[in-house]
């Protein structure tokens, strides 16, 4: 058993709190478990998802289709284990949400805390982003900083979280904008795209603060548009995004909307949902919508 996974069953079984383990075995191994948890026992304390991004992505969209309208009727928490945890680091009523200060050293109290607060039921209501049907937590994005979460693929269990900054380079080098149609508040917008991000929360791509003022609570996306730029012009970008400067260049304009959709006129591309990657196909649309309060996470 995982050194984490163990601390975290110690502390529930000391508190009383009953539980079951599962792993999963497969990609979207973890959206079909989380969907048959919500039919067979909707009236559970909670789901707890122990991973990354990913992981945590799969699982909301398994609550999502067990609970496809109004309230998802099981909480959800989050024990961070994978190589960025982005979700976790968006801010929540101005302060970083207590999982954030959870380091490799600290295991046990953060095993300890965290098992408090679902002891006490201590639970938050989020918004809960779909794609074309498909929900999410975090951030979905198309074009450049798709591309460096699929060339990080192969660099993850080298360098961990910082594998999207070494894809970062490669990812630049094989870069061409994306041609797009965005609609978005009544706004017909045609161009070619750098990249593009719907936001939820603030993070990505491993600390990389893409959305300063995006909030999980507000019944809004903040949609990122960064205007097609050449590929040298490119390396401004992340730079700035590591300090939240990118606000200051002409080429980044920031949206809030409760929808959007996406037309893709360019050949096949990656959708990136919380890291998960969904290839999409020339013409297809893509449109994201939001479930405003949907989710109950433990704080």
């Amino acid at each position: 058993m995982p050194a984490r996974l163990a601390l975290l069953v110690k502390e529930f079984e000391r508190l009383g709190l009953p539980h079951d383990v599962y792993h999963t075995r497969a990609p979207l191994d973890g959206r079909d478990k989380a969907r048959e948890l919500c039919e067979r026992n909707p009236d559970c304390a909670g789901i707890i998802g122990m991973g990354g991004d990913g992981t945590i992505q799969e699982i909301a969209d398994g609550m999502h289709a067990a609970f496809p309208q109004g309230k998802i009727g099981v909480p959800l928490g989050i024990f961070p284990a994978g190589s960025g945890n982005d979700f976790v680091m968006t801010q929540l009523d101005g302060k970083k949400n207590a999982l954030t200060r959870y380091k490799k050293k600290n295991l046990p109290q953060a095993a300890r805390l965290f098992a408090q607060t679902v002891k006490e039921g201590r639970i938050r209501s989020i918004d809960l982003p779909i794609a074309n049907g498909t929900a999410y937590m975090n951030i979905g994005n198309m074009g450049l900083d798709a591309r460096i979460v699929h060339n990080a693929l192969k660099f993850k269990e080298r360098w961990g979280r910082y594998a999207y900054v070494a894809a970062v380079y490669k990812s630049i080098a094989q870069h061409s904008n994306v041609p797009l149609t965005v609609e978005v508040n009544g706004e017909v917008i045609d161009d070619g795209f750098t990249l593009v991000a719907i936001c939820n929360g603030q993070y990505y791509g491993g600390g990389l603060h893409i959305a300063p003022k995006a909030r999980v609570d507000d019944g809004k996306f903040t949609l990122c548009l960064v205007r097609g730029m050449s590929r040298p012009k490119t390396m401004l970008i992340f730079p700035s995004l590591m300090i939240a400067q990118h606000h200051r260049l002409k080429t980044v304009s920031f949206i809030e909307c409760n929808e959007v959709t996406f037309t893709l006129h360019g050949n096949i591309e990656v959708l990136c949902l919380d890291g998960n990657l969904y290839p999409q196909q020339k013409g297809q649309s893509i449109h994201f919508t939001l479930r405003p309060s949907a989710l109950d996470i433990y704080v």
